[in-house]
């Protein structure tokens, strides 16, 4: 089971998209981050280059953005597929992580 998005998850987010991800991120220790292609985990907050990273999302964080964005998340599995309901949307996945994932990117 996937844990965290990858970096070319977030290359399916335009511009703006990141733009928001970014303003609404605080880069903690532990973080796992990505700039460009490059994956790493935060070991120190003075080495971020918030200007140029964005977090990899794990799934309690998404978990997390989708409940401050205003509604209930339901999160069910049927059939070996994961159903996530926010914002009046469905999103479905064998990946737990790519559902919220969805459901996320179009929260932003």
């Amino acid at each position: 089971m996937m844990q965290r998005i990858r970096s070319s998850s977030l290359q399916e987010l335009s511009r703006e998209q990141q733009e928001n991800l970014r303003r609404q991120w605080t880069p903690q220790e532990g973080d796992y981050i990505a700039i460009g292609d490059h994956e790493e985990m935060v070991y120190y907050l003075n080495g971020v280059d918030s200007v140029k990273a964005l977090p990899l999302l794990t799934i309690g964080e998404m978990i997390s953005y989708l409940n401050r964005q205003g509604g209930p998340v339901e999160i069910r599995e049927a059939a070996g597929t994961w159903i996530v309901r926010a914002g009046g949307e469905e999103s479905r996945s064998a990946e737990l992580c790519e559902a919220l994932w969805e459901a996320v990117k179009r929260a932003l």
